[in-house]
C-alpha cells in the first residue's frame, strides 16, 4: 500500500467526521433528551415530536425512506470506513522501529504516522458511540411508545368506568 492510498482513505474519511459532529450527534442526543423527559402529561407529545423526527420519509429519486433509516445507514458506512481504514495500517509503521530511533523514517514522520493510527482509533470509537447511539435512541422509542399506548388504554379504561371488584383484585393462592 502505498502513500496516495493511505492519503486517499485518510481524506475520504475526514470528511464524514464534520457530518458526524455537526448532525449524527445533536439529532440522536436531542431524541434521547425528549424521551427522557419523566412527566407524563408531555411524554405523549415528547414521545410524538421524536417519532415525527425520527420516521420522517424522505423521497431518494422514486424511492421513499425513513430518515431513520439513513441515519443508521450512514452510522453503518461511517463506521465500516473507520474500520477499514484501521485495517490497511498506515503505510510502513510496522516495521521495525524502536520508539523514536528508526534507521528508515524521520522522527516527523514517525509523529505523523503515530498521529494518524491515534486518529483513526478515536475516528473508529467515536463511529461505534454513534451507531450505538442511534441504535439506543431506536429502541427508547419503541419502547416508549408502548408506554405512550398503555397508559393511553389504561385511561380509557378508567373513563369508561369500570371499577374492579374486590375478587379481580384477590390473587388465588395455590
Amino acid at each position: 500500500m502505498n502513500f496516495d492510498q493511505i492519503q486517499n482513505a485518510t481524506l475520504g474519511s475526514m470528511m464524514t467526521w464534520g457530518h458526524m459532529i455537526w448532525v449524527f450527534f445533536p439529532i440522536p442526543l436531542f431524541c434521547l433528551v425528549l424521551l427522557a423527559v419523566p412527566f407524563p402529561k408531555t411524554e405523549k407529545l415528547c414521545t410524538e415530536l421524536v417519532g415525527s423526527i425520527f420516521f420522517t420519509r424522505i423521497s431518494v429519486g422514486v424511492v421513499y425512506i425513513r430518515l431513520v433509516w439513513v441515519f443508521m445507514g450512514m452510522s453503518c458506512l461511517i463506521f465500516w470506513i473507520a474500520i477499514t481504514t484501521l485495517q490497511m495500517g498506515f503505510g510502513s509503521t510496522r516495521v521495525p522501529c524502536s520508539g523514536t530511533s528508526c534507521p528508515f523514517h524521520t522522527g516527523e514522520t514517525m509523529w505523523y504516522r503515530r498521529a494518524l493510527r491515534y486518529r483513526a482509533e478515536r475516528n473508529f470509537w467515536l463511529s461505534l458511540f454513534t451507531l450505538l447511539l442511534w441504535l439506543l435512541v431506536y429502541k427508547i422509542y419503541s419502547l416508549k411508545e408502548t408506554i405512550v399506548k398503555l397508559r393511553a388504554e389504561l385511561v380509557a379504561i378508567r373513563n369508561d368506568g369500570y371499577k374492579p371488584m374486590k375478587s379481580d383484585l384477590d390473587v388465588k393462592k395455590d
